[in-house]
């Protein structure tokens, strides 16, 4: 059928509609609590390796395990802190015009990590950064990148006759200047290996081990195929894991329109969505085992091991792994035969998705070349000095990536623009002669796209300094607008003074609301996984941290994600015309920080709340023991979490006694000194939490209340310790994992009850 439809000239009926335009032979050379607990089958884990056996893979943020203040404490928070005369100077900078040039500045040119075009868009930002009078400098790092030679992708009868070859290329768009690039035919997966193979391709849906298993109940063999599975729900690189441990030869992951295409509404240009030709190029390291360079290039030799527990090849994929439009996905699935697939299978594209084998001899022929080279990233670091000596100083921290799968004006590019709006604002402020009291740093950072390069390679090289040692607070703005609706992700001790900030920043839409009124009204704080620059940060270094955004309404990733339709275009028409978002996020960023960092003259205690720490640790233990009944009610009662309970028990009231003395700073009731002592309480409680021997077969995630779900890559899990061996059906690691987390929260409770 599929040969009888090539040579009549038929392949509109297998292909999705593209527009007219040209294909290939550019003018340009190369230059985030759950509402229920799902049953997870058994896994199995050793210190050598892990074998996968039947995790489930989330990233929606709807997903996202949560922690929520609640109605009446936001109100109250969100109502007593109005802006100062030196914040309200502080909001009155940002604009949308310096907000919208900048963006159209930094899209003007590719800017993929250890590019020309990164370091010259390095250079931008620490130009801007100092003309607004803070110091900044370049801050290069040697890591693993990878690059595209070329690649290809035919179909191919039982005499290798090619009947259908993809473009693999992104369409030109006439309404987007930008859409004609070299990138649009270099279309890539980071850190995917060169090969050349040809073989009979499968469908596995998302990709999860429950998805492999639906296959061979289907009869349906992985071993010696070309899996193709479509983005979403988990993290591409465990996609890839997963096809690999079930004996694939090559992966394929294309964009199914249910996700962020016309199933969600009209497709760019008309509208936010992803059009036909649109890729989603990634990395596929294996990032919830370890972040970072997975060769730790900046390092001596053996860093990796050291620090992760992994070496290079352990952490990024063996097989071909290429990423695909739903115009060139969609003649594959056309030409499959086998079972028809389950409902949870089928995506929105006009076909019949069957799990395969390709039918009547058809093969794919896949061929990928990557370059792999050990170059440098550009970090830029801005530091504006408080008034406290070095010693004393507890320094808060702002970061954003960068570098961008092409251009990238969402994602991170609408937070870059978004933190020199911040720097000019704080510039503003140092004009009229104020200082902060604990340093404020700006951190631009670059690799991200790759897994968390440039950010982490800092944290690590400077993880003994004093600096790092004394940071009180790290506030992440990745993706700064790519919607309208705001969330927030972060350590709960650090609800409060987001509430009291959102609460001083008026909503965008004219309606007199402030952005905790119109978003933030039951307090939601989602749980940090990881996927962002926080990672390092608060899983291997226990600093606070925060992470925000503004999204799509529909909780949808947005339609043009890592494609080169990330364009200034796209988010000057579709994804904030006006850019009055980007302006409201720079307000809260800044003033988050300036609150954080405080006035020169102002001894006041830090405005961290560790009664909400305590209240949601309370919430991690519920839902562990939850989990653990849900995975097997005759075996939960072997995890024993009264240790659990009572170090939350103590942690708590700790916690309430912290509080109390805070009100008594606040109010000048406490004696002289006492602010600075309780300060050293509130910045560094939450190290207390990181474990030194790290998470089972994961040294380098330290952090026993939270990290990025050991399946998920991106989402989060609480309590990760015990959650893990709890569905690897190992009691008695759950178990011991309950007492280290119970020794670690009680470690913190005595550091906030000593003298």
């Amino acid at each position: 059928e599929l040969a009888g439809a090539v040579e009549k000239g038929q392949l509109r009926a297998l292909t999705v509609g593209r527009q007219k335009t040209r294909l290939r032979g550019s003018r340009h050379t190369n230059p985030r609590y759950p509402t229920q607990q799902r049953r997870e089958p058994a896994m199995i884990v050793s210190s050598a390796s892990i074998l996968l056996l039947g995790q489930t893979c989330v990233t929606d943020i709807r997903e996202t395990p949560t922690f929520t203040i609640g109605q009446p404490s936001v109100a109250r928070m969100s109502r007593q802190s109005p802006a100062s005369p030196a914040e309200k100077a502080f909001l009155a900078v940002p604009s949308a015009e310096s907000a919208r040039a900048s963006l159209k500045h930094i899209t003007s040119r590719p800017h993929v990590a250890g590019t020309p075009g990164d370091h010259a868009m390095a250079e931008f930002v620490r130009d801007t950064i100092r003309a607004a009078g803070i110091p900044a400098e370049i801050d290069p790092h040697r890591v693993l990148l990878t690059y595209p030679l070329n690649r290809s992708l035919d179909l191919v009868d039982e005499e290798g006759k090619v009947l259908l070859r993809a473009p693999l290329s992104e369409d030109i768009l006439p309404d987007d200047p930008t859409s004609d690039t070299w990138w649009r035919n270099h279309t890539f997966n980071a850190y995917s290996p060169s090969g050349e193979v040809t073989a009979p391709v499968v469908y596995a849906n998302y990709g999860f081990p429950e998805d492999f298993d639906a296959l061979q109940a289907s009869g349906v063999s992985v071993e010696g195929a070309i899996v193709l599975m479509r983005y979403g729900k988990c993290f591409r690189g465990l996609k890839a894991r997963n096809a690999e441990g079930r004996g694939a030869v090559a992966a394929l992951i294309y964009s199914d329109p249910a996700e962020d295409g016309f199933g969600q509404g009209s497709v760019y240009p008309e509208g936010p969505w992803r059009p036909p030709s649109s890729v989603q190029r990634g990395s596929i390291q294996f990032i919830s085992l370890c972040p970072g360079d997975p060769s730790r290039a900046y390092l001596p030799a053996g860093a990796s091991e050291e620090l992760c527990g992994y070496s290079q090849s352990q952490l990024i994929p063996t097989i071909p792994v290429l990423p695909l439009s739903y115009a060139d996905a969609a003649p594959l699935l056309r030409s499959l035969g086998g079972p028809e697939a389950p409902a949870p299978f089928r995506g929105a594209l006009n076909l019949t998705y069957r799990l395969g084998p390709s039918a009547g001899g058809v093969r794919a022929r896949l061929a990928v070349r990557n370059r792999f080279e050990k170059g440098p990233v550009w970090n830029v670091i801005a530091t504006l000095r408080g008034t406290l000596p070095e010693a004393e100083d507890q320094p808060i921290l702002l970061g954003n990536h960068r570098d961008a799968w092409v251009y990238g004006a969402a994602d991170p590019n609408s937070g870059t623009s978004q933190m020199l709006e911040v720097a000019k604002g704080l510039g503003a402020l140092l004009k009229r002669g104020w200082r902060p009291r604990r340093s404020i740093v700006l951190c631009s950072w670059s690799g991200e796209e790759y897994g968390l390069l440039g950010s982490t390679a800092w944290w690590e090289k400077h993880a003994d300094s004093p600096l790092l040692r004394r940071a009180a607070a790290y506030l992440n703005v990745d993706t700064g607008v790519s919607g309208t609706r705001f969330h927030a992700s972060g350590t709960p001790s650090l609800g409060r003074v987001l509430a009291e900030a959102l609460g001083a920043v008026p909503e965008p839409d004219g309606t007199g609301r402030s952005l905790a009124e119109a978003h933030w009204s039951e307090g939601q704080l989602m749980t940090l996984g990881s996927g962002s620059d926080y990672t390092a940060a608060i899983d291997h270094l226990g600093i606070p941290c925060l992470d925000m955004a503004f999204s799509p309404e529909s909780g949808a990733p947005y339609g043009v994600y890592h494609s080169t339709f990330d364009s200034f275009e796209w988010m000057d028409s579709e994804g904030d015309p006006g850019f009055v978002r980007h302006v409201a996020m720079a307000r809260l960023w800044g003033l988050v920080a300036l609150r954080l960092a405080g006035d020169a003259d102002a001894d006041a205690p830090l405005p961290l709340n560790l009664t909400l720490q305590a209240e949601a640790i309370g919430g991690y233990i519920s839902a562990a023991q939850a989990h653990a009944r849900n995975v097997s009610s005759s075996n939960a009662s072997r995890v024993d979490f009264a240790p659990l309970e009572a170090a939350h028990a103590r942690f708590a009231a700790a916690a309430g006694k912290v509080g109390d003395e805070q009100r008594r700073v606040a109010k000048g009731a406490a004696p002289p000194g006492a602010a600075a002592a309780l300060n050293e309480k509130l910045a560094y409680a939450e190290r207390r939490f990181l474990s030194a021997a790290g998470l089972p077969t994961r040294k380098y995630f330290r952090h026993v209340l939270q990290a990025p779900g050991l399946y998920t890559g991106y989402a989060p899990k609480t309590l990760p310790g015990v959650y893990d061996a709890v569905s690897a059906g190992d009691w008695a690691m759950a178990d011991a994992q309950a007492r280290v987390a119970a020794e670690r929260i009680d470690a913190a409770a005595s550091f906030l009850l000593a003298e």
